[in-house]
Order: C-alpha cells, then structure tokens, then sequence
C-alpha cells in the first residue's frame, strides 16, 4: 500500500535526488505548472521507493515539468521483487484514486541502468501501457579523444580550425544575451519551439551551474552557442545549442561540439546528456544523426502509462 506523505517527511527517506528533474528545488521553482504536487512512498517504517509526481487535469504526471521523472530509490542494486511490489502497489493506489491517465517517464540509463532495467519490467508485468520509447543520446567522456571518430567529421573539425575559430565560455550578460538570441533564431529557422526564457534559464542557476558557451570568428562574431546544466553526479545535460548562417559553412557546430566535451571531460565529468532526438517516438533522422556523427551513443527513454477505465 502507498500513501502520500509531506515534503519534509519525504526528504528524510530520500535525500539523495537521483537527477537533477526530481530534486526538492527544482519541484519548486514549478510547482505552479500542477495543480498539486504528491510524494508517495510504502507504507513501511523505512520506505525503499518514492515517487514525486503533479496532478494536473485529473492525471497523475512524473515529470510535469521537465524532460523525466520516475522514482526515488535508497539503492540502485535493490531485490527485484521490491520493485516489482512497489509498482503493483503504485497500480492500486492510481486506479483507487480514480485518475484519468498517469503518464511516467523514466531517465535516460547513464542516471540509474540497473534500477532503470528493473522498473521497465515490473512496470510492464503490472499492467502498465509501454509507448513508444524516445530515442535519447548521450556521451561518454571516458572515450573523447582529440579529434571525431567519425571521418567527415573530422574533417569539418580541421576546416574549423582553419577558419581560425575560437571556442569559449560566456560570460557577460551581454553575451550570454546573445547566444540565447543566436540559439532562438537557430530554433525558429528549424521549426522548433522554445519552452525557456532567458529568464528562466537565469533561475535555474540558484539550484545548479548553467553554462554559455559561444564559437566566434577572427573578427569576435558569434557563430554558434550552447547552453548546459552541471550535475553533481558527473552528468551535464544540454539544454540548447545552435549555429546561425554565416557559422554553418564555416563549421561551427563542428568546432563547438568536441571542444564542449574536452571541457566537460577536463572538469571531470563522465556523461553528456544530450537529450532525445523524437517526437513522440518518431525520430528526426537528421538530428539524430549528427549527434551519432559526433561520438554520442543513442539508448531509449522509457514511457508508460495507465489509464484508469474504472
């Protein structure tokens, strides 16, 4: 049996996040995107799962405001039959409840593999609807070299460098300004939305480290930039990057890419989450592409679902 429990009591069982999506700020600083928020946890003396979650429109939703969501746990190598006992009970509580709809998205694996593994197959075995998976794709920084792998690559990496290119860290207001500007019209060429101010990005840095990051020319204009989190638990996680017209031919992704992981791999991280490459499940071959065609490795984000037909 699950029952609902208060913040406090809920960080006293799980003080240690295992993302960045599910921490007690980041719920926070959104909390105004549900219409309540709900900790849910066994009802033992020392609950071993928790599940953070909104309720918005009659459905219960992990993440309601962020890329994932998915559990609270004590340890990754947990008994398998203690999960599997948590999400039959998860099950009962949502159809006793009477929510319309719950919809679940787990992270990526380079958060938790081993209990990632063990939650895809007891929230199948219980009854819950698998969609289609996102296609997400990630770095390894333990396998970053100093240059691309792949050969085109490589060699749009040398033009950069002939271009004489300059890669490095923002950090006035002014240009942080105007990467966000550069990665907007970036978007917007592409048809693609963008759900954050700049505003928004600038909160996000009272809970973690927020990185700008720009490629310029000889002559200091900006061609190309980045935006990513810091995580504590050797993950960044880019939120947006993007080249505008006069930095595509002179290959300024290319130049921006391998320098973000010598940076990152040099601050001793070991994973870059670059985030999914689908909508809906339906992957963008292109995108998904160029990230494969710039060292990242691509794994899938599970979704579930259970809708209450009660």
């Amino acid at each position: 049996m699950l029952i609902e429990v208060d913040e406090k009591i809920f960080g006293q069982y799980f003080y240690d996040d295992p993302h960045p999506f599910n921490t007690k700020a980041f719920v926070e600083l959104n909390k105004a995107k549900a219409e309540k928020i709900i900790r849910l946890v066994e009802d033992t003396e020392k609950p071993e799962i928790g599940l953070l979650a909104g309720i918005h429109k009659g459905k219960l939703l992990s993440p309601f405001s962020a890329p994932f969501g998915g559990f609270h746990f004590k340890k990754e190598n947990m008994y398998s039959h203690k999960i599997d006992t948590f999400m039959l009970s998860f099950k009962e509580y949502l159809l006793s409840q009477n929510y319309k709809d719950c919809n679940l998205t787990l992270p990526p694996d380079i958060y938790h593999q081993t209990f990632n593994a063990k939650c895809v197959s007891a929230l199948n075995r219980a009854g819950f609807i698998s969609k289609t998976p996102e296609i997400t794709s990630w770095i390894d920084l333990q396998e970053v070299q100093d240059k691309y792998k792949q050969k085109n690559s490589r060699e749009y990496y040398r033009q950069a460098q002939r271009n004489k290119l300059v890669f490095e860290q923002v950090q006035s207001q002014l240009d942080r300004e105007e990467a966000y500007r550069l990665i907007c019209q970036n978007r917007a060429k592409f048809n693609r939305p963008i759900y954050m101010s700049l505003d928004d990005l600038q909160q996000i840095e009272n809970l973690w480290p927020v990185d700008f990051f720009k490629v310029s020319n000889p002559d200091g204009e900006m061609l190309a930039s980045a935006i990513f989190y810091r995580w504590k638990h050797q993950v960044v996680y880019a939120v947006f990057w993007g080249d505008n017209e006069k930095g595509r031919p002179l290959r300024a992704m290319d130049f921006l890419l391998l320098n973000l992981w010598q940076f990152y791999k040099q601050h001793n991280y070991r994973y870059v989450d670059l985030g999914i490459s689908t909508e809906d499940g339906i992957p963008n071959s292109g995108l998904l592409r160029f990230k494969e065609t710039h060292e990242a490795v691509s794994s899938l984000r599970y979704r579930f679902a259970l809708i209450n037909s009660l």
